[in-house]
């Protein structure tokens, strides 16, 4: 009789940490994650500005074959583009050649754009970056008033930044979501997904497990060289997007490097 209470008792609690568990999974995690939808004149915009940052990481690609400590950085940028959907100003990684952890494509992006052009924030802006960002680049963006953010390939280890900053924890004591909010979505493009899944691959197979040491891999490489070419051979599908991939592609030949 006292095992069967026993057996009860612990079935009861398993069943109301079940029901605690999915009532504030659909009250705190579901919201956060809830996804708008984008109209197809926007997801070209999208595209076309996505494709332009794997361009330009591309045509500075730091090889895999030089030592760590002579590269930039890691092969990871992010691009802001204002709110008449005109490229303003990139940012590549340069952890190495600055000897300083913080200078991600996206911080380089943000500091160097506000420096030069003496703004105060980047209100109404858009964020492309080919790498989800990490909490540090999501602060940052949030603290800039950043609108919305696109990224191509997801972080395993850092990811969902965006979205831990929107998440209301007081049904469970914990705090309201931070007062801004960035938009965060994966781009559509089937580039992020080939290098979600080369990565997978890579962890499978590679001691190292460094995501730096597969960003300088030859499938990486090859992945960003597919979108480098899609970006130049692009055929645009709304008119009212003719003059945003101009503006893109005069960006990308004013900034990439001469071969």
């Amino acid at each position: 009789m006292r095992l069967l209470k026993s057996f009860t008792l612990t079935l009861a609690l398993l069943l109301m940490c079940c029901t605690s568990a999915n009532y504030f999974s659909k009250k705190i995690v579901e919201p956060v994650l809830e996804q708008a939808q984008i109209d197809p004149l926007q997801q070209e915009k999208d595209d076309i500005f996505s494709l332009l940052i794997y361009a330009l990481v591309y045509k500075d690609w730091q090889d895999g074959s030089v030592p760590r400590n002579k590269r930039r950085g890691y092969n990871i940028g992010a691009l802001l583009v204002n709110p008449q959907f005109e490229p303003a100003f990139h940012g590549l990684n340069c952890i190495n050649s600055t000897d300083n952890a913080t200078q991600h494509g996206e911080v380089r992006a943000i500091t160097q754009y506000l420096e030069q052009t003496r703004k105060f924030n980047l209100e109404g802006y858009h964020v492309y970056t080919t790498l989800e960002p990490c909490i540090m680049c999501a602060g940052m963006m949030t603290m800039t008033a950043v609108k919305r953010l696109v990224y191509g390939q997801h972080d395993v280890d850092y990811s969902k930044a965006f979205e831990r900053l929107a998440m209301d924890t007081r049904p469970i004591g914990g705090f309201a979501p931070y007062p801004r909010r960035v938009v965060a979505t994966a781009s559509a493009l089937e580039h992020g997904k080939k290098l979600d899944d080369a990565y997978k691959d890579f962890l499978s197979k590679d001691p190292e497990k460094v995501l730096a040491k597969f960003l300088a891999s030859d499938p990486a490489e090859e992945i960003f060289k597919q979108a480098d070419e899609n970006f130049l051979g692009y055929n645009i599908k709304f008119p009212e997007n003719q003059t945003v991939y101009a503006n893109a592609l005069t960006y990308y030949h004013k900034n990439i490097k001469k071969e």
